[in-house]
């Protein structure tokens, strides 16, 4: 009975911990996706329009690329991150898809 109490605990313990798994990467991920997509789309059609950039226009997507690279390669790796840092992930993501889009919006009129 001993053996069949602990067999179960064991069991209970496995499915409990299979079930936490850390924190969901997938909200991340999509918004990584959706900003990389406009930012290819934006290039695309910003490298047309070049000369309508400024030199701070041109500063303020570098370092948002540079931003956006370094936290798509933390996604990709195997390091553990906590939910703040998937949050802030989420939160960069939709700033800097914002600023795509108001320069694709400008580019497009």
């Amino acid at each position: 009975m001993k053996r069949i109490t602990a067999l179960l605990l064991a069991l209970a313990l496995c499915l409990a911990l299979t079930a936490c798994g850390g924190p969901d990467r997938q909200p991340a991920i999509d918004a990584y996706n959706e900003v990389t997509e406009n930012y290819n789309k934006f290039v695309d059609i910003g490298n047309a329009h070049i000369e309508e950039f400024t030199d701070e226009d041109i500063e303020v997507l570098n370092a948002c690329a540079e931003a956006l690279t370094q936290y798509g390669e933390q996604l990709e790796s195997d390091e553990e991150l906590t939910q703040e840092q998937l949050d802030e992930m989420v939160a960069m993501f939709e700033e800097f898809n914002g600023i795509i889009l108001e320069f694709l919006a400008e580019l497009e009129a």
